[in-house]
């Protein structure tokens, strides 16, 4: 699919479970359960899902968001996924990347930036500009204890001591035909790049709306940090998709790349999923 001078692929790193009331908040789980059926352990499988873009004429390579990696501490089931093959099918490794766009500083994001290697940690894409918001910077280094175990200190020291760190100061449009669009309700400095072009936009949804089940403005994570702001966040999101009749990437739907909305009694509702 394309949007602009970029032709877009999703490539799933891997699959975690994670309990289903910090997926769905405050929802019942008599609502969620019906919908996505959680394990004996109230666990839900979701898709630890990147997006890749390519501009051939350019030669830039954007990559948003890394996974887990190898160094997650929880698991990471890899089988038919893993985000070294995905790029391999596309005809691109991992020095292929020109930048590297992380939504946020959290494990399940960024984990996947750096990598083990002969002991050491080194930066998992090594020609890879890291582009994060400035205030997803200083959160990582200054967490709360509600969320200090989402960010690993060893990945954050690497890539300050690097010369590949960019840090983004509020919504820029970082490239041509590639937007930032900030939402401050999931965490501080939540950044979720938007190509467009051609008549085509097409959003990466990071944690707004994790999966499609979040399409619903008040299902939001247990985990956000303003969960007010983020249903107004979520509100503005889906109603700019729906005008443009855009697509929505969904980063941890456990079926579902990407979908596209329409107008139900004259609010943005689920209309097809899409395969990216």
């Amino acid at each position: 699919m394309r949007a602009g001078r970029y032709a877009l692929a999703t490539a799933v790193d891997g699959w975690f479970t994670i309990d289903g009331g910090v997926l769905f908040g405050a929802v019942p789980r008599s609502a969620w359960a019906s919908v996505l059926a959680p394990d004996a352990a109230n666990l839900v499988r979701l898709a630890a899902r990147c997006l890749v873009a390519i501009d051939r004429d350019a030669g830039r390579v954007v990559l948003v968001d890394a996974g887990p990696g190898d160094g997650a501490p929880f698991p990471v089931d890899r089988a038919g996924a893993g985000l070294e093959p995905a790029l391999a099918r596309l005809g691109l490794g991992r020095a292929d990347v020109t930048d590297l766009l992380l939504t946020d500083l959290h494990r399940e994001h960024a984990g996947g930036a750096v990598r083990q290697a002969g002991g050491a940690l080194e930066l998992a894409f090594p020609r890879a500009t890291v582009h994060v918001q400035r205030r997803a910077w200083q959160r990582a280094h200054s967490p709360s204890e509600r969320d200090a175990e989402r960010f690993d200190p060893g990945s954050l020291e690497l890539l300050q001591h690097s010369n590949q760190l960019h840090l983004v100061d509020g919504e820029v449009s970082l490239f041509p035909d590639v937007e930032l669009v900030v939402a401050e309700g999931p965490s501080p400095g939540h950044q979720l790049p938007r190509f467009r072009g051609d008549g085509a936009q097409i959003t990466f949804c990071g944690d707004l709306v994790p999966t499609h089940l979040h399409l619903r403005p008040a299902w939001a994570l247990a985990t956000d940090d303003e969960p007010l702001t983020a249903l107004e966040e979520k509100k503005v999101l889906l109603a700019e998709a729906l005008e443009e009749d855009g697509l929505l990437v969904l980063q941890h739907d456990p079926a579902m790349p990407a979908c596209r909305l329409r107008e139900e009694e004259g609010r943005p509702a689920f209309r097809e999923a899409v395969d990216l």
